[in-house]
Formats: structure tokens, sequence, C-alpha cells
């Protein structure tokens, strides 16, 4: 069932992104491998505190500007909690 909801995330976060053309690339390219490393880890289970600091810096960053990521990111820190990471 997470792993459901954490890939709904993921989805959701790439649509937004594609959605996002006025964020830099160094922000979009940023929010890719947050991304993908949730993928990794969906896919192994194991994850490092690391992931989950990186994700709640992105929440607060784009609080403000764009709150539609920032949303869908603090909905990605929530689920990597309840699975411990």
């Amino acid at each position: 069932m997470v792993k459901q909801v954490l890939n709904e995330q993921l989805e959701s976060l790439h649509r937004t992104l594609k959605e996002s053309p006025e964020l830099d690339s160094e922000t979009h390219a940023l929010l890719l491998k947050i991304a993908d490393d949730i993928a990794k880890l969906e896919a192994n289970e194991a994850g490092s505190p690391e992931l989950s600091d990186a994700v709640q810096e992105q929440v607060i960053r784009f609080e403000h500007e764009h709150p539609a990521i920032s949303a869908i990111l603090r909905q990605l820190t929530d689920t990597l909690g309840r699975i411990g990471v």
C-alpha cells in the first residue's frame, strides 16, 4: 500500500515538474535526482536519512514560490517517514 502511494506521489512530482518551466535547470535536476533516489528506494526498501533531509529542504525552499511542488514533496516526506526513511 505504501509503495503504491509513494509511486503515485512520484508520478505527481514528475507531472508537476513538466508543468513548471519557470524552474531553473539546477533546481529541476535536483528534484529529478530526489525522485530517482526515491524510486530506487522503492525497489530496495533501504534508504538513508539524507534522502528524507534533502526532500525536507526542498519543501522549505518551494513553500512560497512553488506551493504545488512543496505540497507533493511534503507528502513524499510523510510517506518516507512511514516506511522508516
